[in-house]
């Protein structure tokens, strides 16, 4: 991909170490999940910041020791909530061998119904000696006081009410308050809405499954438990699946019955894996990152209901990346192409993509394609591995780098960045690559130029 475009973007100093960043699309702020905070109250906290300026406009402060994990928006009957996973520890959750640590965690739930859109309160101007007591950040900073009792109805129209430079309390003290809260053995390492009704959350090597009674969210009740070897470190959900990222067996697939309230293992990863993140492309295809630097997609075959789910699930292919992919979103791609093919009656295309994201700041975009579509694709790939030009400057075997770890008899997904040489090449270097038939094992297979660039010139256009 190439940087077609330019967003306007501000920056501002949140303080601490920002883990985890969601947008709230209601009141159009962000909710940042933030540790290693100096201040003496808390080394962990969740805050809500106005995008436009860097103001904090609320906060909930977890308990003295206590580090927030994930963080996840759910809805609860007619009211949002924030569901927030801690370790009470500042140990690691694991031990080396996988095992989870003896130590506690919480599942908390934050009420997201009382935010307030930063624009309805433009007038607001936060002045620093509101702060200056408890400021852990280098951001402004508007406290409301929770042991003070404010009237929920006053909106400070009498001179009587309490204000500050306009900053209302009443409005600001019940945001991110807590509903209610669980205790676990383990640190809560993952947390995920399901089915519109439910929260899953992951402790240690104990996946539960908790309703709330009448879809009050006060009232929280755990309905499931299940039990893995290793801890769990991710969990993703489409429809009624559920994916479970063990750190040391792979990408779980459970299902929830409801009516025996009981959680029950379908399909299990076929090999160990150190899972990095999952994502569900639909209810039985997975695509797996490992702390190894592969990402893998994972199906499940046709199985009868009495067969085993130990090692069930089908690797289709798989990609040695060299680095450590920790977030794996499903994104939906549409693009235009271009008016004048006119040999392709569809202008416009539709498909999902998998956007993967890396610890050294790298993103990869992953593509379907259709299995005549890869075979053309790798026999060229195989050729500009090999040709003088288009080879790694080093020497190195393309083929070996992009398989390692990847078991024999696997497809290996293609490599974008080889293949995309190609369209650098003048159209003589085209064609010499295409005959060069000393750079495919298999048998010389006939290729066109128009039809490979054809080819690549529509996903070409369409990442860029």
């Amino acid at each position: 991909m190439v940087h077609g475009k330019r967003l306007n973007a501000q920056k501002f100093s949140v303080g601490g170490t920002p883990r985890k960043v969601l947008y709230h699309s209601d009141s159009r702020t962000l909710l940042v999940m933030r540790t290693g905070l100096t201040g003496a109250s808390c080394s962990s906290d969740i805050v809500q910041i106005d995008p436009n300026n860097g103001i904090l406009l609320s906060r909930f402060k977890c308990e003295l020791g206590e580090t927030a994990k994930c963080i996840q928006i759910a809805k609860i009957g007619s009211e949002q909530v924030l569901i927030v996973g801690t370790s009470k520890s500042t140990d690691r959750p694991m031990m080396p061998n996988g095992e989870a640590e003896s130590i506690k965690g919480r599942l908390i739930v934050l009420s997201l119904d009382t935010l307030g859109s930063p624009h309805e309160c433009s007038s607001f101007i936060p002045t620093s000696n509101l702060s200056s007591s408890s400021h852990t950040g280098s951001f402004p900073e508007i406290v409301g006081y929770a042991n003070e009792d404010f009237s929920s109805n006053s909106m400070c129209s009498s001179p009587d009410d309490i204000c500050y430079n306009q900053i209302q309390f009443e409005q600001i003290a019940g945001h991110l308050r807590s509903l209610t809260h669980v205790t676990f053995t383990g640190a809560v390492l993952a947390v995920y809405p399901y089915l519109d009704r439910y929260v899953l959350a992951a402790a240690g090597n104990t996946l539960s499954v908790f309703g709330f009674v009448n879809e009050n969210p006060h009232r929280m009740k755990k309905y499931a438990v299940s039990r893995t070897r290793f801890t769990i470190t991710c969990l993703k959900t489409y429809g009624s699946q559920i994916a479970a990222g063990d750190c040391r067996d792979g990408v779980l697939f459970c299902s929830y019955h409801e009516n025996l309230r009981k959680l029950e293992l379908i399909y299990a990863d076929p090999a160990q894996r150190l899972v990095g993140d999952v994502v569900l492309l639909d209810c039985e295809t997975a695509v797996v990152s490992d702390r190894r630097g592969s990402i893998s997609v994972l199906s499940c075959p046709g199985l009868e209901v009495s067969e085993s789910p130990e090692k069930n699930l089908a690797v289709q292919c798989s990609f040695f990346m060299g680095e450590i992919a920790m977030s794996i979103q499903k994104a939906a791609f549409k693009y235009r192409l271009p008016i004048g093919d006119e040999t392709d009656p569809v202008l416009e295309s539709a498909y999902n993509c998998v956007v993967a994201s890396t610890l050294l700041g790298s993103v990869f975009v992953m593509i379907p394609l259709t299995s005549e579509e890869h075979q053309l694709l790798q026999d060229v790939q195989e050729r500009l591995s090999l040709h003088p030009l288009t080879a790694p400057i080093l020497g190195n075997d393309h083929a070996e780098f992009r398989r390692r770890g990847i078991p024999s008899g696997v497809p290996s997904i293609l490599d974008g960045d080889m293949l995309v040489q190609f369209l650098e090449l003048t159209s003589e270097q085209q064609q010499t690559v295409l005959d060069d038939g000393s750079s495919v094992k298999a048998p010389r297979r006939s290729i066109s130029v128009f039809q490979v660039m054809r080819m690549l010139e529509r996903v070409h256009y369409a990442l860029n």
